[in-house]
């Protein structure tokens, strides 16, 4: 039944490029719309009766394709046929969706929903190499010269990242006689010497830190979801539901090799250096996207530091925060794309009067902005509470307020668009966006960050089955904390960072395609001396 998931999209996006141009988008609507319902109605057999496990052909775990339905993983496949069918929406009246556009969309979401589902190595190493490429042609969807260059960088690192993975997996292989992860996991606490181990575990864990953009693996990102010309939607995709795809794999295989290693530590440290690099960063962009991507590689390494903290809490608190950060990121790279075709630029120094000019965008703006700050009352203030609850060690803290006072920073800035004097001539307001119906797809999903806030313990428990309370007092303390850490963030960009030249200094600072893959070799090396002398 599982495969169905998977095979749907692929079947209508081969349809949708042999027989239809655009006239196919109401088939793919209504095909995203069955989607929808058919993962919430697994959902519930999951809620309900547990973990739904398909062995394609009827043969035996060992040997067979297993597709695996677990409450995060059903979870995570749900939230991806929510988030596609709303970007549907977005994209519906754009002049880029063409019958490719439709092929590329579809085949990238069965794809999806395969690595979210797939427990085999070897076949998530397909999934992960074909989407890819599939990332890649979308990233050049209008080919012009930058487009290429972007989508290129962004190909060529990700299969020789790719490489990395597929050589793990021979060794696991030539030592086990499996791939599967699960059967893997049992086999690993039966390991006489995890000596033995590092080297495929260095292999994945390189492959899967570059994926999900750690530090120093976080240069290709900015790249790929920078691209001027790529369609909005685009940038969302990636943030909203491909990126989730390399944290779910990272939180999978390294629960997989945990009998044996356990890099909880050294995670912990990585996380938080990539969280504050990536503040720092967006901080000092100028461009709307690129700041929005910096984003993302900050809000990840709070993830992993919230997964590397090995808390109850800690841990539900970063599978939330994927959750909550595929809504509020998803609501900020649409409004970016908005923003865009009415001001006919992403620099910030070409646009204000955001809320006056395009009303339904701008407060769809502030409920992103109020999410991924962790605002009260918003989902990002539950889920970064509940990563807060899982330590008591006050270096902890101060690195998690640090974080978040970054995220309130670059969020500031960000939200100075909304202000000011409309930097628009008269007959380009009178032209201008105000009644396009795509800023209520915004519009829904920023109402979606307040929601999931409001009703956040009962969302989790729902989603799964994990109960928190959430101390009153302690929610109160948090909240006047992130007051105080808003009223310094103000002060400190109004006082200096508007005006700061060494942003602008930061701003220019990227890596090479050779410097990433040397950064890449080197971390492999890095991570298997690290783990040759700690065990």
């Amino acid at each position: 039944m599982l495969y169905w998931l998977v095979l749907i999209p692929i079947v209508i996006a081969i349809i949708n490029i042999m027989y239809f141009d655009r006239d196919s988008r109401r088939i793919i609507l209504a095909v995203q719309l069955g989607m929808g319902v058919y993962a919430t109605d697994l959902f519930r057999r999951v809620a309900n009766g547990g973990t739904l496990i398909d062995h394609l052909g009827g043969y035996d775990r060992a040997i067979a394709i297993t597709l695996y339905g677990d409450r995060i993983a059903i979870v995570l496949v749900w939230l991806t046929t929510l988030l596609f069918f709303g970007l549907l929406l977005y994209a519906y009246n754009k002049t880029y969706f063409t019958s490719e556009f439709g092929f590329l969309y579809l085949s990238l979401q069965s794809l999806i929903i395969g690595l979210f589902l797939s427990t085999d190595l070897f076949n998530i190493y397909v999934l992960i190499e074909v989407s890819t490429v599939i990332i890649a042609l979308l990233i050049m969807l209008r080919k012009d010269k930058q487009a290429i260059y972007d989508g290129m960088i962004f190909l060529f690192v990700s299969v020789i990242g790719s490489g990395f993975w597929l050589l793990g997996t021979g060794f696991l292989y030539k030592t086990f006689g499996t791939l599967d992860i699960y059967a893997l996991e049992d086999a690993m606490a039966r390991v006489n010497d995890p000596r033995t181990m590092i080297i495929p575990f260095a292999f994945i864990l390189t492959t899967i830190s570059l994926k999900i953009a750690l530090f120093p693996l976080s240069s290709w990102l900015p790249i790929a979801y920078g691209t001027p010309s790529a369609p909005s939607v685009i940038p969302a995709i990636l943030s909203g539901v491909y990126e989730t795809t390399g944290l779910y794999l990272f939180i999978r295989l390294t629960m997989m090799f945990r009998p044996a290693i356990d890099l909880s530590p050294l995670f912990l440290v990585i996380g938080f250096a990539t969280s504050i690099l990536g503040f720092v960063f967006a901080v000092a962009q100028e461009d709307l996207r690129v700041l929005l991507a910096y984003s993302t590689i900050s809000q990840v390494g709070l993830i992993v530091v919230g997964l590397a903290l090995g808390t109850e809490e800690s841990y539900w608190g970063s599978i939330f925060h994927m959750f909550a950060h595929s809504l509020f990121k998803t609501v900020l790279f649409l409004a970016v794309g908005t923003i865009n075709s009415h001001y006919q630029s992403r620099m910030m120094r070409d646009i204000k009067g955001g809320l006056k000019e395009l009303p339904v965008t701008g407060w769809a703006i502030i409920f992103g902005l109020l999410g991924i700050t962790g605002a009260p009352l918003f989902n990002g203030s539950i889920s970064k509470y509940m990563i807060s609850y899982g330590s008591d060690s006050p270096y902890v803290q101060v690195l998690l307020n640090v974080i978040n006072f970054g995220t309130i920073l670059y969020s500031i800035k960000f939200a100075s668009i909304l202000s000011g004097p409309t930097t628009l001539s008269e007959a380009k307001q009178k032209a201008g966006l105000k009644k396009d119906w795509a800023q209520w797809v915004t519009f829904a999903f920023g109402i979606l960050t307040l929601l999931t806030g409001l009703l956040g313990n009962q969302v989790i428990e729902i989603l799964y089955g994990y109960s928190f309370d959430i101390s009153l007092t302690s929610y109160l303390e948090k909240a006047g904390i992130y007051v105080l850490l808003a009223v310094a963030a103000w002060a400190i960009y109004k006082g200096w960072i508007k005006e700061a030249h060494v942003v602008s200094r930061i701003r220019g600072i990227e890596l090479t395609f050779n410097a990433m893959i040397t950064a890449l070799v080197g971390f492999f090396i890095a991570l298997a001396a690290y783990m040759a002398v700690i065990i």
